[in-house]
């Protein structure tokens, strides 16, 4: 009885230019993150936006009480009414003696005092104005507004609370267009990054600072970003160097603490025969691949193996472009096994496992 034929998919291994690229997982930042402190102590009176909502750069947020500072600000300025009066007095002193001293009718003595004592009421005047703007900044400060344009997190204090100068905080806000995304790499990809470029950082336009993103989702994220930054020195626990890339978020789809899956490029593209990592089997330290051979019936070949990327490996000898690699269904195809062919596309094996937060770790983004 002849044996039935085995179901598998397959992929036809055509050589092409293939650019390797290493998939990291990031975690994604706001490019500004400020904490919101008030420079005035006092009572707060009112909130003037919505938990978790964007706000513009100026846009009113907190009100602390302002009456003590209006207070201050009415004292203020009367102590500069005050030397202002104390300061005309003193220049029309001084104008009554100028033609008493010209006859000698007073001594110079008095005329002396009497234009040292405009001089101090002068600085009397400036010292009570600078006094005045300076009381004038806490009725501003009691109108605390937003740094910067950004969203704006949960309250973290409420109407009535008292608020201290610099010391409790009132709120956080994350500017995420563009945002930051930081991940890591390994020594040996620093040092073959700097084999491959050098000392000196790649332009702008170099393939090499070009990453993009895969959200938790599956999905690919539209835009792409560029590396900014590499920090001065390794991870001494997990050997490991942070990087940072920038990505445009105009509608804001990335958000700070999400954690995303980085693609980056790891050198120029190479005319390569790649196939899905799943479809190589190992035994006894030698790899192998099954192909759809004479009468669609599978075979064992051996192969060598050259750099992996993602989960594509390339594959250095072994099989010639056109082979029919068997990519799912390897446990029923066993050699001499008839095959039923299911073509399919190495892109439809090619998407790695979706990012999430216990896999970002930085050892676990080394590897």
């Amino acid at each position: 009885m002849p044996q039935a034929a085995v179901e598998v998919k397959v992929i036809t291994v055509e050589a092409s230019p293939t650019v390797m690229y290493a998939d990291k997982v990031g975690e994604v930042k706001g490019s500004q993150e400020v904490d919101i402190r008030s420079m005035v102590s006092g009572i707060l009176l009112k909130k003037h936006f919505d938990d978790g909502t964007m706000v513009t750069k100026g846009q009113l947020l907190y009100s602390v009480d302002p009456r003590e500072f209006l207070a201050q600000v009415a004292n203020a300025e009367a102590q500069v009414a005050s030397a202002e009066a104390n300061l005309s007095r003193s220049r029309q002193d001084v104008e009554r003696y100028r033609p008493l001293l010209a006859d000698e009718a007073i001594a110079r003595q008095v005329y002396d005092n009497a234009v040292a004592a405009a001089r101090q009421a002068e600085a009397q005047v400036t010292a009570s104005r600078a006094a005045l703007d300076q009381t004038r900044l806490g009725v501003e400060y009691a109108q605390i507004r937003a740094p910067l344009t950004g969203r704006i997190g949960a309250v973290q204090i409420f109407p009535g609370d008292l608020v201290t100068a610099g010391q409790t905080l009132l709120g956080t806000i994350s500017s995420d267009d563009p945002a930051w995304v930081y991940f890591q790499i390994s020594e040996t990809e620093m040092l073959a990054f700097t084999k491959r470029h050098g000392s000196a950082d790649p332009p702008a336009d170099d393939p090499a600072r070009i990453v993009k993103l895969m959200l938790s989702d599956g999905s690919d994220y539209p835009l792409t970003g560029l590396i900014n930054f590499g920090d001065r020195a390794l991870d001494p626990t997990t050997g490991t160097l942070k990087i940072r890339a920038e990505f445009p978020n105009p509608e804001h789809r990335l958000i700070p603490g999400m954690f995303v899956r980085v693609r980056a490029t790891t050198g120029q593209p190479v005319n390569a025969l790649v196939v899905p990592d799943r479809a190589v089997q190992e035994q006894l330290g030698k790899y192998f691949l099954t192909v759809v051979g004479a009468e669609d019936k599978a075979e064992l070949r051996p192969v060598t193996l050259g750099p992996r990327f993602g989960n594509r490996q390339v594959i250095n000898s072994g099989i010639e472009s056109g082979a029919r690699v068997v990519v799912e269904g390897l446990q029923k195809a066993r050699p001499g096994s008839p095959l039923k062919v299911v073509a399919v596309s190495l892109e439809d094996f090619d998407r790695p496992a979706a990012p999430n937060a216990e896999s970002a770790t930085p050892a676990a983004a080394a590897h």
